[in-house]
């Protein structure tokens, strides 16, 4: 599946005014709360992981799963083609012996807060990202021949909650976090 995504910086305010939006447009039993941490991996192998490709472990409420995602930017969105893993309990230091073995090695931790809803076809996140602020995502799942439809969807919701595209970033939590830690 690809995910057809955009990522926008919001101030308080917005954030405010946004959540009051989504809890009237998303019916209670649609909206998830939770933490999560994600722990980054880089590949010994393969330069092209932490920039066009990233494998993250997740850790949240629902448990663990292993995310791969190769992204390309179309349109002003950013394109994912995603693979999700769930993790049995109890499997996590084996997985990490084995994307040690493979070459891969932790390089950054992402930790936050999410409030999520579902709205029609889109999920929409805001995130509370600690060292980075407050974000909302906007997120369709398409299959390939479905791209142009999740786009528009995509833009559609944001535009709803009075959000431009032309606000989004298409770097990943952590390709922001590592940037701050050199400084």
């Amino acid at each position: 599946m690809i995910e057809v995504e955009a990522k926008v910086p919001i101030t308080e305010e917005e954030k405010s005014r946004i959540l009051e939006k989504l809890k009237t447009l998303c019916p209670p039993e649609r909206i998830y709360e939770g933490e999560e941490e994600d722990l980054f991996f880089v590949s010994s192998y393969d330069d092209s992981f932490g920039a066009d490709k990233t494998l993250k472990l997740r850790r949240s409420n629902d448990g663990a799963k292993l995310i791969f995602k190769s992204k390309r930017v179309h349109g002003g969105l950013k394109e994912n083609f995603e693979i999700e893993v769930r993790i049995k309990e109890g499997d996590e230091d084996n997985l990490l012996r084995l994307l040690r073995s493979l070459g891969f090695r932790e390089s950054v931790v992402v930790k936050k807060k999410r409030l999520s809803f579902r709205v029609d076809e889109c999920t929409v996140n805001v995130d509370d990202v600690i060292g980075l602020g407050s974000f909302l995502e906007v997120e369709v799942l398409a299959s390939e021949d479905s791209v142009d439809g999740a786009h528009d969807k995509v833009l559609g919701m944001l535009s709803a909650l009075g959000l431009s595209h032309k606000r989004a970033t298409h770097k990943s939590y952590a390709e922001m976090i590592a940037v701050q830690e050199v400084w």
